[in-house]
């Protein structure tokens, strides 16, 4: 992927003004001009062989549904790089009081830690946070699911 800046946006267009107006100088010029070109070596040879392509990342999220537990919802999001589950971001968990924030807090890291290496929804639940784990892993398949149907990965 190509990044540009504004700045690098102005650099660049600012240059092919220039060359446009070089060109149109060069344009200008008499018809009657002689141009000096130089032959090219008999040794030298050309290559025609095309630069490698890259292929493109194929990356795609689908959200999971939304699980509600008796401390509050839980939803995650999963991104798939070319068919993989490539990353796992939450989008609701239980942080009303700070008793739920401590138990998420080393809950979800581990979760999707564990998600990340197994590529798949059947993952341990994390021992003290039981209602998130389970809520998690319900949300997590089925953003799996849509993936599947949708044809992005073939992951159970």
């Amino acid at each position: 992927m190509s990044c540009a800046t504004a700045g690098g946006l102005t650099y660049l267009f600012a240059d092919i003004n220039t060359s446009q107006a070089a060109s149109q100088t060069i344009a200008a010029l008499p018809a009657a001009l002689p141009i000096a070109t130089a032959p090219m070596p008999s040794n030298t040879s050309v290559s025609t062989t095309p630069a490698p392509v890259v292929p493109a990342l194929a990356i795609q999220a689908y959200n999971g549904d939304l699980v509600n537990t008796k401390y509050g919802p839980v939803q995650v999001q999963l991104q798939f790089t070319n068919g993989a589950i490539s990353e796992v971001a939450v989008v609701a968990y239980p942080n009303g009081d700070d008793k739920s924030v401590r138990i998420n807090a080393r809950a979800l890291p581990t979760l999707r830690t564990e998600v990340l290496t197994a590529q798949t929804a059947h993952v341990d639940t994390v021992s003290g946070a039981t209602y998130t784990s389970d809520a998690y892993t319900r949300s997590l398949q089925s953003a799996i699911d849509q993936a599947r149907a949708a044809g992005t990965t073939t992951i159970a």
